[in-house]
């Protein structure tokens, strides 16, 4: 099994791309899970309760879909930080099972908006981590309205009513 380093990930503009060792989080630990709302927590918490099986790791507010420079060519130390810091393209979940990825996105309610964010996340995924296969896209939610359900399916993302 391929263990989470910094030989393999992708580094744009001094920002480290996908899953690394700050993003690793304690899977019993969900107030320790960073970048997550009270709320998506709650989800996350849920689902992992309810899968048969323990993932091998837990990654949160993962980095991914650097194609600018967030520094605006200021490349200063304290900028190059500041931008890996407050980057706002993070996958709110990644978990690893074995060699495969699954890629979630928390809302407590389900809303359509979340399909591009899952969309545009396994996208960028793919091509700035191409050394961690993703085999699912799921979005977690406590409560689904009309046929979001429907519509997040045909676009391929896994819908989980938690």
């Amino acid at each position: 099994m391929k263990e989470v380093s910094r030989d393999v990930t992708t580094v744009v503009s001094g920002i480290l791309l996908g899953p690394q060792a700050s993003t690793r989080r304690e899977l019993d630990r969900p107030y320790r899970w960073d970048g997550l709302s009270a709320g998506d927590s709650g989800v996350l918490a849920r689902f992992l309760g309810a899968l048969g099986v323990r993932p091998t790791e837990l990654h949160t507010h993962v980095p991914v879909g650097c194609d600018a420079d967030p520094t605006d060519g200021n490349d200063c130390e304290w900028c190059t930080r500041m931008a890996a810091t407050l980057y706002p393209r993070r996958i709110d979940v990644a978990l690893r099972f074995g060699d495969t990825w699954w890629l979630c996105e928390c809302k407590p309610d389900s809303r359509p908006g979340g399909l591009g964010q899952c969309l545009c996340y396994w996208y960028w995924w793919q091509r700035d981590c191409p050394d961690f296969a993703c085999s699912r896209v799921l979005l977690l939610a406590s409560s689904v309205q009309g046929d979001e359900a429907e519509v997040y399916r045909a676009a391929g993302v896994e819908v989980v009513q938690v």
